[in-house]
């Protein structure tokens, strides 16, 4: 029967001679959820297969495998002992109604990156970026070297096809060994490897031709292909275009399209549209007969239907909305898409702190993803009254979770829901955070969890009648206390943010060095205004550990904004600030305006007063204990209200 929301997406498909139930496709991320340096799969692995599966995808492509010895964030699949292991993750996966899908990658130029120790790609190019952060410079290969790979991606896939799996995934995306090969600039050889887009096609076009050898002719292969890199001077939608169309006539089943690679991961950050990428993959589609698949912050069941509905692709696929929400599919499917948990494409959990950072990836808008090693939400042994004060991200996920766990919960927000994501959603490539504001105020009236609209002191919580309560009020912004900081032209950045008050004319002054002082530089430069930064520090932002900051950095030096580091703001006259670096130097800067951004303080006073005067037990979570990020708050929310 046709669903009547969504028909497109709920409908059947087929990749080669396999059925899917449904037109989307659960992306590979690398998750660190394996075991030890050989890579070996883990119980977690095997539930995160399960919990991937029943989630509703049609098809589940889990982490990547290795085809050669060595460690990255991934599993392996390089020789036989690796079967059983895989095994488990397909049947887990057929257990839970989706087609078993496995990625096989060699890192090529980002091996080191990656964790391991035999960097090897076509030529010794790396990015600068890379260089800079320490990662080897490749070795390049030798022809007989080459042939050896080749075969190892075969002998791979026949270990994935006799694991259970019904469908193998070539990694030629993202700074992989074939992206290497495809790629211009990555790819200097000047023999049958090199050279010519035939020659750089040559080594992808030998591995589907040995895969298709070991593993047969009817199994579904599919690839995985940039098209675009994002990277100067590299892999490009035209010549993407012509090596699709090569390897429609080698008997690939499925293109699964996307762009960048791990070191231009910023064009996956919330500055870029939702389904960026699928008038590029309706390109492809146009040159070929086999289904094309588009991955790209494909945000909502709404969006993925209409990209099928408008023909621009056979499959969608998700990744990171998935992490967010691994059940997001059958949501979608059973009419309960409010209850789904958005993805903010921060990607502060995932990729900067995940896989940039060789941790487990995490997710900033949910806290239990990967939590198999307890229950979630543990029932109560004895319900209590417990009051959460503040509804940002650590109040709301706090209050959910206590009230799931059995317990009456009683909010007090003096302002909006939301906290302070309110002013981080302002921007408008920060629209994302207003869904996950919005979804956090459906489900607190889902759960008919008392909400009031009300300041309160630490007495009105003593007075409460309250068995527990959690302070979660957020930081203060720090003041500055310099002659002239009351003066007209003043504004504080949060004000400004929330729309409470306008910076307007031709100019100003920032002051501060996080992410809100970019973020409010931004917006003023691109409201035409002449744009200073005055950071305290030497350093600003953190564009090699953070995808959003690679974005602030590149869009305001391209806006004009100057930059002064090394400078603190010394005093304010009605026209101009005056900044001062560690040697006394003053620096006039004529402006109209002088907007604060100096960053948060945490704030306990109100615990702390709170446990004086009262038995109960107290909690701080989020910025009033510790100033951090939304992913700190969520996930201290979370774990604070099962102290409980």
């Amino acid at each position: 029967m046709q669903h009547a929301k969504y028909p497109h997406l709920f409908s059947k498909g087929k990749v080669g001679k396999v059925t899917t139930k449904n037109r989307v496709i659960r992306n590979s991320m690398g998750t660190y959820l394996n075991v030890g340096k050989l890579c070996d799969v883990s119980d977690r692995n095997i539930k995160h297969a399960a919990e991937a599966a029943e989630g509703g995808p049609g098809i589940v492509f889990l982490d990547n495998c290795l085809i050669v010895d060595g460690y990255h964030m991934g599993l392996a699949a390089y020789d036989d002992t690796y079967i059983p292991g895989l095994s488990m993750i397909a049947q887990a996966m057929h257990d839970h109604g989706a087609v078993a899908g496995m990625q096989l990658a060699h890192p090529g130029r980002d091996m080191g990156f990656a964790g391991g120790d035999n960097v090897v790609a076509p030529s010794a190019v790396l990015p600068e970026i890379m260089i800079n952060a320490g990662a080897t410079v490749p070795r390049p290969l030798t022809i007989d070297e080459i042939h050896e790979i080749e075969e190892q991606y075969g002998q791979a896939a026949a270990r994935v096809k006799q694991a259970g799996f019904d469908i193998v995934e070539v990694h030629g995306a993202c700074g992989c060994l074939p992206t290497n090969f495809l790629s211009p600039h990555d790819n200097q050889r000047n023999d049958i490897y090199g050279g010519s887009l035939f020659n750089r096609q040559r080594f992808l076009v030998e591995v589907i031709r040995v895969i298709k050898r070991y593993v047969g002719p009817d199994f579904p292969v599919s690839v995985k292909l940039d098209m675009d890199d994002c990277e100067p001077d590299g892999i490009r939608l035209e010549e993407c275009i012509d090596t699709c169309r090569v390897l429609e006539r080698e008997g690939v089943a499925l293109l699964n399209l996307v762009t960048a690679t791990h070191v231009t991961a910023n064009f996956s950050t919330s500055f870029y549209p939702w389904s960026y990428c699928a008038d590029m993959a309706a390109k492809v589609k146009e040159q070929v007969h086999i289904p094309v698949m588009v991955t790209g912050a494909i945000q909502s069941p709404e969006a993925a239907e209409k990209i099928l509905a408008d023909g621009k692709v056979d499959f969608v696929g998700t990744a990171r909305q998935c992490l967010a929400d691994q059940a997001w599919v059958e949501k979608a499917r059973t009419g309960h898409e409010e209850d789904i948990r958005p993805c903010i494409r921060c990607q502060i959990g995932c990729t900067d702190r995940g896989i940039l950072g060789h941790h487990p990836i995490s997710c900033a808008t949910n806290p239990t993803l990967f939590h198999y090693y307890e229950e979630l939400y543990p029932k109560a042994e004895t319900p209590k009254n417990v009051a959460v004060v503040g509804a940002g991200p650590a109040g709301c996920e706090a209050a959910l979770t206590l009230k799931k766990r059995g317990h009456n919960v009683v909010v007090f927000e003096k302002r909006e829901i939301g906290g302070t994501m309110i002013e981080a959603g302002a921007a408008w490539y920060k629209s994302d955070i207003n869904r996950f504001i919005e979804y956090y105020r459906k489900q607190l009236e889902k759960q008919h969890i008392d909400v009031r609209m009300q300041e309160v002191t630490p007495q009105d919580i003593a007075d409460g009648g309250y068995d527990a309560c959690i302070v979660a009020i957020g930081g203060e912004p720090r003041k500055l206390n310099v002659p002239g900081i009351d003066k007209p032209i003043v504004t504080e950045g949060i004000d400004f943010l929330y729309g409470s008050k306008k910076v307007e004319g031709k100019s100003a002054v920032v002051v501060g060095g996080a992410t809100t002082t970019a973020e409010i530089a931004l917006d003023l430069a691109e409201k035409g205004m002449d744009v200073t930064i005055v950071k305290r520090g030497t350093k600003f932002l953190n564009p090699a550990g953070c995808q959003m900051d690679i974005e602030y950095t590149i869009r305001l030096h391209q806006l004009g904004v100057k930059l002064m580091t090394g400078y603190r703001l010394d005093s304010v006259t009605d026209s101009s600030a005056i900044a001062i670096d560690q040697y006394g130097e003053k620096v006039e800067i004529p402006t109209e305006n002088v907007v604060i951004s100096a960053g948060y303080l945490n704030r306990p006073g109100f615990a702390e007063q709170l446990e004086e005067i009262s038995d109960m037990d107290v909690y701080m979570a989020g910025d009033c204990k510790k100033v951090a990020e939304i992913p700190d708050a969520t996930h201290a929310g979370y774990a604070v209200a099962r102290m409980i």
